[in-house]
């Protein structure tokens, strides 16, 4: 499979899968809170801006976005009631599998 043709296999299940992420910030936050998430440390709106991957505002919005569309959730800490924890969504959680298990795929083709 040529590059250009694993590209526009990647692009359209993109399209189709995951139109909720409209945006490389998007991408970029649903990354840094699944990781965080899958690695037992949840992130904060705080810990999530101390990222840098936009300015503290767009980070705002973005989250605020996301969480109406259902692919980030935010949980209270139970340990701190007054720090919200962001998360993933389920639903969302297994579309990235389905994204990343086509990128295997798609390099295990030669």
């Amino acid at each position: 499979m040529t590059a250009f043709k694993k590209l526009k296999t990647i692009r359209m299940f993109e399209k189709q899968h995951l139109p909720h992420l409209r945006t490389h910030e998007d991408f970029d936050i649903v990354i840094e809170v699944g990781f965080h998430q899958e690695n037992g440390t949840p992130l904060t709106l705080k810990g999530l801006v101390l990222l840098n991957i936009t300015s503290p505002a767009t980070v705002q919005r973005r989250i605020c976005a996301l969480v109406e569309r259902g692919v980030i959730t935010r949980t209270r800490c139970p340990s701190d009631r007054r720090s919200v924890e962001l998360g993933v969504s389920t639903q969302t959680r297994e579309l990235i599998e389905r994204y990343v298990h086509m990128f295997s795929t798609i390099n295990e083709i030669r």
